[in-house]
């Protein structure tokens, strides 16, 4: 699956730049983060609201907030956690 597909099956592809450009040592690593997230099966249409409130929320308070895209999985499973969501 290519990079594409995945931000389109997330319905993120907006932030495409964003996540692609976001490490300032130009590691790529956590592409592959999104890449797992897209093989899931089940229904994702919850993930795009899920991803922008972040970014939104980042954006506001972090220093860096371009560096939250690296961390979307432990992000992600903290929230479920919270939800108390998968268990």
């Amino acid at each position: 699956m290519t990079f594409k597909k995945v931000l389109k099956k997330l319905n993120i592809e907006d932030y495409e730049k964003r996540i692609f450009n976001s490490n300032s040592h130009g590691e790529l690593f956590h592409i592959q983060d999104y890449i797992i997230l897209a093989s899931f099966d089940g229904d994702m249409s919850w993930f795009r609201d899920w991803f922008t409130n972040l970014i939104k929320w980042t954006d506001e308070n972090c220093e860096r907030p371009e560096s939250v895209f690296q961390h979307i999985p432990e992000l992600l499973m903290r929230d479920m956690k919270e939800c108390n969501i998968g268990g």
